[in-house]
């Protein structure tokens, strides 16, 4: 009847721990509860788990165990340990070791003294019981192996005990029950590392399709790179705020889910044509127009010089020769403004419109300076896009969450369309593509958005303008903050924690890294 008993808790056991086994994330915790309910199986004293490290070459030691010698070391503990080789310098299998006999064989084994055996070299062993007044007898070890039959590693115990305290051998039962408990826990082990190695696989090919995208452009290489980093430097400063973000405490998953949606904020711009990516000049399509501008500026001077030449009178030279200075005036104009800015003077708008009015005659033959289109392209006020251009560019943010819906993820990472999305989106309403307001953006979709306009601000390889300053960039901030645009509480936590320095000195030239007066900044929205 006992033994009937002692079976049902044993099964029962086998059963809780395969279902714990299943859903323990964290690997030094998993490896802890296999070596626990070994032990606790047989009620030994102590125990090693070894795992075959990447090469196969070896075994690791990875939890180590004794109850009687209160020694507990984890993971991190045994990284520092010499590993058991598996071969010879010759690559013959060394069976001279009782954890490198069970895993060569790949059978459970044990011996009642492992001083009086003949099936592994004990020296070892003598000399870690001298040199920690220990004594070790009976033994027992189980190879975890995959579906596939291969090794992962092996759980090596000492000592088991019977009822009244004694040392005694480890029963077949004993590696029945372990045995089965080794399986279990290969099979959760194998399953973590397959979901471990689809994670990795998933990230190094979001990663790639990042960098895809930054070298399609040919001035904003490293921006997706830098505004995950930025998202990941915030949401580390989130978690060890004390002040506004004191009961904000992000779980792995959720910072690997922010992580992610930076590294794939952009994604949709693989959809935007380089012409307007890339439109570094205002007259910018396929080339630069401003070369087949200037070729009419000098070709009406030349047809000046001519007449000038053949003028009869000196009021008329004179009169020709101030029309051709002026003539080459504008051109040295029109090349200043085609190069895009912050902001476009009115009294610029009307020179522009002026020279387009310009036309000189000669044969009986008119002859104009620009054309309509290029007009247009340079009364541009801001940067160097169209209206039309920057709606296409604008297309981005759609497209990314167009295509990370499409995508099936694992339930951790449900929120990552919207987090990567959402980084144009504006807090009252007036952001794009969804228009959303502060009450439907959360705090992951606001930090990726402080770090992409962080890195657009700083960034000195963009086509139409140098890189800011950092008091520049926080003052721009500091008055977005006042507009209602963006996050008040993460922008100071940018100044306070002093991010905005540590990533400054990074990534920006040394040039963009002044003073900041940090009080005169909030002074800003705090009137």
């Amino acid at each position: 009847m006992e033994d009937k008993k002692e079976l049902i808790r044993q099964v029962k056991a086998l059963t809780r721990i395969g279902i714990a086994l299943s859903g323990e994330k964290d690997i030094n915790n998993f490896f802890k509860m296999v070596l626990e309910e070994a032990i606790n199986f047989t009620n030994a004293d102590g125990g090693t788990i070894y795992t075959l490290s990447e090469d196969k070459q070896a075994l690791d030691f990875t939890i180590i165990y004794t109850k009687s010698m209160n020694l507990n070391l984890g993971m991190a503990d045994t990284a520092q340990w010499p590993s058991v080789p598996l071969y010879d310098d010759k690559g013959n299998k060394i069976y001279k070791n009782f954890a490198t006999y069970v895993a060569h064989t790949g059978k459970p084994s044990s011996v009642e003294d492992a001083y009086d055996q003949n099936i592994f070299n004990n020296s070892g062993t003598k000399d870690y019981d001298s040199t920690n007044n220990y004594h070790s007898k009976s033994m027992a070890a189980i190879p975890m192996k995959d579906h596939e039959n291969e090794l992962l590693g092996v759980i090596q115990l000492i000592n088991a005990y019977d009822n009244e305290g004694n040392i005694t051998h480890f029963t077949e039962e004993h590696l029945t029950m372990l045995t089965s408990l080794a399986s279990q826990a290969a099979i959760a082990f194998t399953n973590k590392n397959l979901v471990e190695g689809l994670e990795k696989l998933l990230y190094q090919f979001i990663k790639s399709i990042a960098a895809a995208i930054d070298r399609k452009g040919e001035y904003t290489g490293g921006h997706i790179k830098r505004v995950a980093s930025l998202s990941e430097m915030l949401a580390d400063v989130i978690q060890k705020d004390t002040n506004i973000y004191k009961d904000i405490h992000f779980t792995s998953e959720e910072l690997q889910e922010i992580s992610l949606a930076g590294w794939m904020h952009d994604v949709g711009k693989i959809t935007t044509p380089i012409y307007v990516r890339d439109k570094s000049k205002k007259l910018e399509t396929i080339q630069d127009r401003i070369e087949i501008v200037k070729n009419r500026f000098e070709l009406i001077s030349a047809l000046i010089h001519k007449d000038i030449e053949y003028s009869k009178t000196q009021g008329k030279k004179e009169e020709l020769k101030k029309l051709n200075d002026k003539l080459m005036d504008d051109m040295e104009f029109i090349i200043k403004v085609n190069t895009g800015g912050e902001f476009m003077r009115d009294e610029y708008i009307e020179r522009i419109k002026e020279i387009f009015s310009f036309k000189y005659t000669a044969n009986s033959k008119e002859y104009h300076l620009i054309t309509e289109d290029e007009k247009k392209n340079l009364c541009i006020r801001k940067g160097t896009l169209l209206p039309k251009e920057l709606e296409k560019m604008w297309e981005h943010a759609l497209v990314s969450h167009e295509m990370l819906s499409e995508l099936t993820y694992p339930k951790k990472f449900k929120n990552l369309p919207l987090y990567a999305a959402s980084h144009h989106e504006k807090l009252n309403g007036k952001g794009y593509p969804f228009n959303k307001t502060a009450e439907e953006l959360p705090l992951q979709s606001r930090i990726i958005a402080i770090a992409d306009l962080y890195e657009a601000l700083t960034a000195s390889d963009r086509p139409y303008k140098k890189g800011k300053t950092l008091t520049e960039t926080l003052r721009i901030m500091a008055f977005m903050v006042k507009d209602g645009e963006i996050d008040k509480d993460l922008v100071e936590l940018l100044m306070d924690s002093k991010l905005y320095l540590k990533y400054a000195e990074e990534f920006l030239k040394p040039e963009q890294i002044d003073d900041v007066d940090i009080d005169a900044i909030k002074g800003i929205y705090n009137k």
